[in-house]
């Protein structure tokens, strides 16, 4: 494969447990799922770190192998597709144990000059299924964040599913199917990769998503939504829960996928019906480059979320009184960027509503 390679590779802790004893396997296991160490375990954790990347160091690729599985798996996948410039991804659980072992293999992929950026997300482990739920959300725009940007720069992307846990991982070949390019994995042992045939997956297509784009950006932001409300789209995207709906991990996906194409197109209708925009921010918003147009819906989004006390404004958005009259007809500035040419929301209240004057740069 002449073609540089993103190589996302899910992280368990083999790394810790192969070749241990099986008291220190135990006890591995036992604080699998812990984000904080008492004293002991921690100090336990870091002395046996300390070995394991010893032995790493002095392995051959061969022992690496039996070392850990993710290592394994890794060099095998760079066997059959090698490449001259690999970014590796490392998924990993957000415990104390999980980082442990991401950290050991990263040391082990560094020594060869390779590049390696870790993936992951508060609450992502197994203990707690809301937490990881939320945790999904929250890896599956990571995840975004890094693939569409480097397929469109030409880059292979790889999903290596040999080491991690089968929670993640399961969830991981059903996100694949929509992101990479091929998804393997390697039984332990063996030294043949797996490769898991691609299956025509469509959740919806970008019509769908824009015909529902407002009820996707209310679910984004917090907003109550009647399960009666998203009749027309795919089961798949939500769920439902005592009469209310929320975006399933497959809509976070699907909503990841189209929002800024979205949010860049058009202005969009308030979210809020105590936020009106006047014509000259249509105007202004028409004048703007791609990037920016995406800021402007994503700012007045918060402050519709703001103004319908749903959520309080982020510190990107602050919304300030202006001192004296510097804009006739507004009171009030919310930030809308603030690199290079930093831009403002000018307006002011009538009563609880906010109206928006103007879209200009800073004072």
């Amino acid at each position: 494969m002449s073609k540089p390679v993103l190589l996302l590779s899910t992280c368990g802790i083999s790394v810790l447990t192969n070749k241990a004893t099986e008291e220190k396997r135990s006890w591995l296991n036992s604080i699998t799922n812990k984000t904080m160490l008492n004293h002991a375990d921690s100090r336990r954790l870091n002395e046996h770190v300390a070995e394991r990347l010893e032995s790493l160091r002095h392995a051959d690729a061969a022992v690496r192998g039996k070392l850990s599985a993710e290592l394994n798996g890794i060099v095998e996948v760079l066997k059959r597709w090698p490449s001259s410039r690999v970014q590796h991804l490392l998924v990993h659980t957000d415990t104390a144990v999980g980082k442990a072992a991401a950290k050991l293999v990263k040391e082990a992929l560094e020594e060869g000059s390779e590049q390696v950026q870790f993936l992951s997300a508060a609450g992502l482990r197994t203990d707690d299924l809301a937490s990881f739920r939320d945790a999904l959300s929250d890896l599956t725009s990571q995840i975004e964040q890094w693939i569409p940007t480097h397929k469109e720069q030409g880059w292979a992307t790889i999903f290596n599913l040999t080491g991690g846990f089968k929670s993640l991982n399961g969830y991981l070949q059903a996100l694949g199917m929509l992101y990479a390019d091929r998804c393997v994995f390697l039984f332990e042992g063996a030294h043949e990769l797996m490769e898991i045939p691609r299956l025509p997956v469509r959740l919806a297509d970008e019509d769908e998503v824009r015909r529902h784009s407002a009820l996707f950006r209310r679910l984004a932001l917090g907003y109550t939504v009647d399960a009666e409300d998203i009749r027309d789209i795919p089961d798949a995207l939500l769920l439902v829960d005592d009469g209310k709906a929320t975006t399933s991990v497959w809509g976070d996906v699907v909503w990841q996928r189209f929002r800024k194409k979205l949010l860049g197109e058009a202005l969009q209708e308030p979210l809020s019906s105590k936020l009106t925009l006047r014509p000259s921010i249509l105007k202004a918003f028409e004048g703007l480059q791609l990037d920016r147009r995406i800021q402007v819906n994503e700012a007045l989004d918060n402050l519709s979320a703001h103004l319908d006390d749903i959520r309080p404004l982020l510190k990107a958005n602050s919304l300030k009184k202006l001192e004296g009259k510097p804009v006739p007809g507004s009171t009030h500035e919310m930030y809308l960027w603030s690199d290079a040419s930093a831009w403002r929301l000018f307006g002011h209240f009538e009563q609880d509503c906010f109206a928006a004057d103007s879209l200009a740069p800073h004072l």
